[in-house]
């Protein structure tokens, strides 16, 4: 009886998700991997299983830099490995709007934007890019990092969470049997958040995106959100009170009674991140202020 022992140099190659030219891609990964053309196009079509087993190291690292020419991610796991690496997400915001055509090329170098369209940068929570290995995702930090006018994150996703929110050109009216399925799986709007739901982990969104293949939504991890705190109103803060907090945090008090006599609110924090804006919510609740949170768009 032959036992089969696994090789140090060699790894197992798993598909982690397919990307936007998946119908292009299934005759260069037949090829590659060499497997008949229709199991190629079912395992795309699919988006995550294992590609091939005990493939050599060194021509395991050149098809996988190949198939992320086409948005294709793969990753090279120890041979016989059950689980599949940590994963991480990556969100870009643009601080400079004339560096989008560095950062474009450094995306499209990096095997990470294959689409002919330019990413939108500007959308809603930023650029954001997920199912990345760490290596992967550390080369992208760091490359995208030497660039001026860009801010890059990375965040893992065993233990991220995300949100749900309207779509631009969407209408909460327009979406209610998505809500009413989300409310079912446990997930609502949560006050002062503006997410239609709040909170879900990676399973929970997969369940739901494959529930609903166009639903209206857009997912932002929690990580990468950013808020504004607008003060709306003085609570049970006294006038006098309310002079010295504003004068401290260097506002014209006559600026922000004016925002408020006309419901515009006063901005008092800017660009918070989700965990900071919870914990700015709940200082300034406590000693009597009424605030809400902002979420930054662009």
């Amino acid at each position: 009886m032959s036992l089969s022992h696994p090789v140090p140099d060699h790894v197992d190659i798993v598909l982690l998700s397919s990307g936007p030219l998946s119908a292009l891609a299934s005759a260069q990964l037949a090829r590659l991997y060499d497997m008949p053309l229709a199991m190629a196009q079912g395992l795309l079509s699919k988006g995550r299983g294992l590609v091939a087993g005990q493939m050599p190291r060194e021509k395991a690292k050149v098809a996988t830099a190949l198939m992320a020419t086409f948005g294709v991610r793969l990753a090279m796991v120890p041979v016989g490995h059950d689980a599949l690496p940590e994963l991480f997400d990556l969100c870009l915001h643009l601080t400079e709007l004339p560096a989008a055509a560095l950062v474009e090329a450094m995306l499209r170098d990096l095997g990470l934007w294959v689409l002919p369209e330019p990413p939108d940068f500007l959308g809603l929570g930023g650029l954001q890019l997920q199912d990345l290995t760490y290596d992967v995702a550390q080369a992208s930090v760091l490359a995208l990092d030497r660039i001026a006018g860009v801010e890059v994150m990375s965040c893992g996703q065993n233990h991220a969470l995300y949100d749900l929110f309207l779509a631009p050109d969407q209408k909460r009216a327009d979406l209610m049997s998505q809500i009413k399925y989300l409310a079912d799986m446990g997930c609502y709007a949560a006050h002062p958040w503006p997410a239609m739901a709040v909170g879900l982990d990676r399973q929970m969104l997969t369940h739901f995106k494959t529930r609903f293949t166009n639903h209206g939504l857009v997912c932002v991890n929690q990580a990468f959100q950013r808020y504004n705190l607008i003060l709306t109103g003085l609570g049970e803060v006294s006038i006098r009170d309310f002079v010295d907090f504003l004068t401290v945090r260097g506002h014209a008090p006559s600026v922000a009674f004016d925002g408020l006599r006309h419901d515009k609110g006063l901005t008092i924090e800017k660009a918070l991140s989700r965990k900071s804006a919870e914990q700015f919510l709940a200082d300034y609740t406590m000693i009597g202020l009424k605030v809400r949170a902002d979420f930054v768009r662009l």
